[in-house]
């Protein structure tokens, strides 16, 4: 980030982080830690608003699926 220096930045582990490092906040608003959840939640909620270009690089087609109602006795 110095070196370009960008205001943010982003690290992504799509294996996640150690403990520690998830607990490091001292940089929070500088560098954002996102792991394979965060990744794929931020591209679910967004895909829709994506160009067309992008989209085409990761075609999604979305998939409705009946819920099967739940019991609330548990």
């Amino acid at each position: 980030m110095q070196n370009t220096q960008a205001e943010q930045g982003l690290l992504v582990s799509w294996g996640g982080f150690k403990q520690s490092v998830d607990k490091e906040g001292t940089q929070f608003f500088r560098v954002r830690l996102w792991d394979a959840d965060d990744v794929v939640d931020a591209i679910l909620a967004e895909y829709d608003r994506l160009p067309e270009s992008l989209r085409a690089l990761l075609p999604l087609k979305r998939v409705w699926v009946v819920a099967l109602e739940e019991d609330d006795e548990d």
